[in-house]
């Protein structure tokens, strides 16, 4: 059974249970073919990683499957979240379950109070700590939107009001809300910001595009998924801080094409940050894709926002991106994961951008990813979660390659779905 096929079913499992820039600009393609001329450019390496005990784990948030009467792994099942700690030469897993839920969309540590997750039918926010002997949840937020479907699909935090405390902006499916989580001392206050009927907000993102030391955030609503070759509007949207309100504004607009990942980051480390989206593939009859993704590029220029054309993906979709100086250069790049056409590292080099496929093999529906510094040697290493093959890699440059090895393994492949991957300190 393909992921494509398989997130297909969880999602009809679930129901039962403008644009800156000029589209034709031309940028590199990341094609199949070029996957091919640079897979050598990383090396599967046979040993286990000497991973040191840092203090820090990767929080791996997943929903798993039950087989079904075809013994299929189809069935919804618990909401699960892997606790991952460099032990020796190994990693060690620790799970953490909620059945109130079918899967923990995100989890993020929430300073010294612990970490907090967000979790799909039932929406659950909730705050866990861990005991001497086994993690237990409060719960913060639990709300009903009326659709078909309670979901908390992605979340960030940052303290919009500058009363020193961390807030959370979420993103929900699927009636458009988009909320944020005001702490005021002890207690929240919820603020609905937006609500739309039909549909579906995957991402947030915050930061300072415009340059006025104060941290805004961006959602990006759409119209609901489909695996018909439908065309799918949709849009990034921008909220704003005034000192008493949160103001909307607009920052593109796609009628055929959609956006389920966007990320904040400064990627020239000029002190100014960009907004990079990926922007879904226009399909077309029998699944052939029309345009193929683009990764573009938003810069905040004289009271608006412009966009560019960073680069394509000849693929359906692609739902991570990240930015870090992955290879040690002293300049930050940008990284992707695509559904089907591997992991890609994306450099800036002058005004151009050129894109490397440094695994083709790896894939997912979501093909989660993260960049961090597990075992604090200063580098950044990469982690990706490879649902078609069931396994969790780590890729490390080693000054002339990209070397990635394998440091979990699902003894069924199908058995999970990762969603997101974050790092913290435990």
């Amino acid at each position: 059974m393909t992921i494509l096929m398989r997130a297909l079913i969880w999602s009809i499992a679930i129901l039962v249970a403008a644009c800156g820039g000029d589209k034709n600009q031309q940028a590199p393609e990341a094609t199949p073919e070029a996957a091919q001329k640079s897979a050598a450019a990383t090396k599967e390496a046979p040993a286990p990683i000497a991973a040191t005990s840092s203090g820090k784990v990767l929080l791996v948030t997943q929903s798993e499957f039950k087989p079904d009467d075809k013994g299929d792994y189809t069935v919804p099942d618990k909401a699960v979240m892997l606790v991952l700690r460099p032990s020796g030469e190994t990693y060690t897993a620790e799970r953490v379950e909620d059945g109130q839920s079918n899967v923990f969309h995100k989890a993020l540590p929430y300073g010294k109070e612990g970490l907090l997750t967000i979790g799909a039918n039932e929406a659950m926010l909730k705050l866990w700590t861990k005991g001497d002997a086994a993690w237990s949840a409060r719960t913060l937020w639990h709300p009903t939107f009326g659709g078909k479907f309670n979901r908390l699909r992605d979340f960030e935090m940052a303290d919009f009001d500058g009363n020193g405390q961390l807030d959370l902006a979420i993103a929900t499916h699927d009636q458009g809300v988009v909320a944020v989580m005001m702490r005021k001392g002890d207690a929240w206050e919820t603020l609905e910001l937006d609500r739309k009927p039909e549909t579906f907000v995957h991402e947030i993102e915050i930061g300072d595009l415009d340059g006025d030391s104060k941290l805004e955030f961006y959602a990006t609503p759409s119209e609901p998924n489909t695996a018909s070759g439908k065309d799918q509007g949709g849009m990034i949207v921008r909220y704003a801080w005034d000192g008493a309100k949160f103001v909307r504004s607009e920052v593109a607009s796609f009628d055929k094409r959609h956006i389920k990942e966007i990320l904040v980051a400064d990627l020239e480390g000029d002190g100014r940050s960009e907004l990079y989206a990926a922007l879904e593939a226009q399909m077309g009859n029998g699944g052939a894709i029309v345009a193929p993704v683009e990764i573009r590029r938003f810069d905040y220029k004289d009271g608006k926002y412009v966009g560019t054309l960073v680069t394509t993906i000849n693929d359906r979709f692609c739902r991570f991106l990240l930015a870090g100086d992955i290879d040690h250069d002293g300049q930050a790049e940008l990284v992707a994961s695509a559904f089907s056409a591997g992991v890609w590292v994306i450099e800036k080099k002058g005004n151009a951008y050129e894109p490397t496929c440094i695994d083709s093999q790896s894939g997912g529906f979501e093909h989660a990813a993260t960049l961090t510094d597990i075992d604090n040697d200063s580098k950044l290493e990469l982690y990706v979660a490879d649902d078609k093959n069931g396994v969790l890699r780590r890729y490390d440059w080693n000054g002339s390659q990209y070397t990635s090895r394998i440091i979990h393994r699902r003894m069924v492949p199908g058995q999970a779905m990762v969603w997101n991957i974050t790092a913290a300190s435990l």
